[in-house]
């Protein structure tokens, strides 16, 4: 039996968050899906929802749920230009937020400062827990990741950042399968999974309703 190329112990577990930002369309269901960028290192050129690690700021006085669910609400917003789950709409001009968000993206600042700037609050109960998978041994980087579902935020146009996302395209989960089996879509397992999950409701409405009751253990 072959060894995997990244021993076990050298690879650590990150925790990680992402979300399936759900619309409807005359189509049916839609979810957004952004291209990864060829750089990366895992899943390079893979259409997946917007996500990614939870920083040590994401912790800061939550509990292990809500820090998961701030990660989901900021990758969101880094990734894909959305801010979802907001309790409010924003106030600001959409280019003082564009600009917001690249300064952000920069690292010029941080997602607390980002949301004071923007006036931001967030009810992160609007996020449905539906999924959790690890990346399994043998990658060269693995992350333990919540999955979220959320209804796309209204008026909102979704960007790719063009650094780490370089494509971002709402699609029917069906279509985005389809796609994939034609080997015209890279789909990671776990995006591909939780796609079958999505193909079965009509609406957001009724996306939400069902994940929330079907949210199931680890996987991976």
């Amino acid at each position: 039996m072959r060894k995997p190329p990244y021993p076990q112990s050298s690879v650590a577990i990150r925790q990680a968050a992402t979300v399936a930002v759900l619309a409807d369309s005359p189509h049916g269901l839609c979810v957004l899906l952004l291209r990864r960028a060829a750089s990366h290192v895992f899943g390079a050129n893979a259409d997946v929802y917007p996500g990614g690690a939870v920083d040590a700021a994401d912790h800061h006085g939550a509990s292990a749920d809500a820090a998961y669910r701030r990660a989901a609400i900021r990758e969101c917003f880094e990734e894909a230009g959305l801010l979802v789950a907001l309790t409010a709409e924003p106030t600001t001009a959409p280019a003082y937020i564009a600009a917001t968000r690249g300064a952000l993206c920069a690292g010029d600042i941080d997602w607390h400062a980002c949301c004071r700037r923007l006036e931001l609050s967030f009810d992160t109960d609007a996020l449905v827990s539906f999924a959790h998978w690890t990346t399994p041994a043998g990658a060269p980087k693995r992350y333990a990741t919540q999955f979220y579902a959320v209804a796309a935020p209204a008026g909102q146009i979704a960007t790719a950042d063009g650094d780490e996302t370089t494509q971002a395209e709402w699609v029917l989960p069906g279509q985005a399968l389809a796609e994939a089996r034609a080997g015209k879509r890279l789909l990671m397992t776990p995006t591909r999974a939780t796609l079958e999950q999505l193909v079965g409701f009509g609406s957001v409405a009724a996306a939400l309703a069902g994940l929330d009751d079907s949210a199931g253990g680890d996987r991976r």
